[in-house]
């Protein structure tokens, strides 16, 4: 007969006791439906190509940008200004840029989640900045805020 090592032993005597420690009644419920920053990508396709697909590989440049998020009011002003050429974003690729079409990307509070409203594109595809977008927030515990993303400036 084989012999049990005693960790062993002890970790299968402990085991009940550890999954029964916290219940998931016991972890809080997050609150907030916050936006803190926002950011924006551009994105183009390449001369390269994908070796399976043959389709373009898609370059992407992070755009600067500078936030102002009044929380009370539920709105979120971007200055947004385009890097320099440089690498696979040329002055071409550059040229192209504009404010019509962007891909945004918001961060918000944790466990929470961010739905389109009034119109606007789902985060991660493009849209046309140049207008107010609006989004809802939702808490974990439910609680939702609605929100406006403004570019209030954009620079070249």
């Amino acid at each position: 007969m084989k012999r049990i090592d005693m960790k062993w032993l002890m970790l299968l005597l402990c085991l009940p006791l550890l999954m029964t420690a916290c219940d998931w009644e016991d972890l809080p419920a997050y609150e907030e439906a916050e936006i803190s920053a926002v950011q924006f990508y551009y994105r183009w396709p390449s001369d390269a190509k994908d070796p399976v697909t043959g389709e373009p590989i898609v370059k992407e440049q992070r755009l600067n940008t500078t936030n102002n998020v009044n929380s009370e009011a539920g709105t979120v002003e971007v200055s947004v200004s385009v890097p320099g050429a440089s690498g696979d974003f040329t002055e071409s690729v550059r040229n192209g840029v504009s404010v019509n079409k962007l891909w945004g990307q918001v961060t918000i509070s944790s466990a929470a989640r961010i739905t389109p409203i009034e119109g606007s594109a789902a985060l991660g595809t493009p849209d046309d900045w140049s207008q107010d977008r609006e989004f809802q927030v939702k808490a974990a515990n439910g609680v939702t805020k609605n929100w406006t993303i403004k570019v209030v400036q954009f620079n070249k």
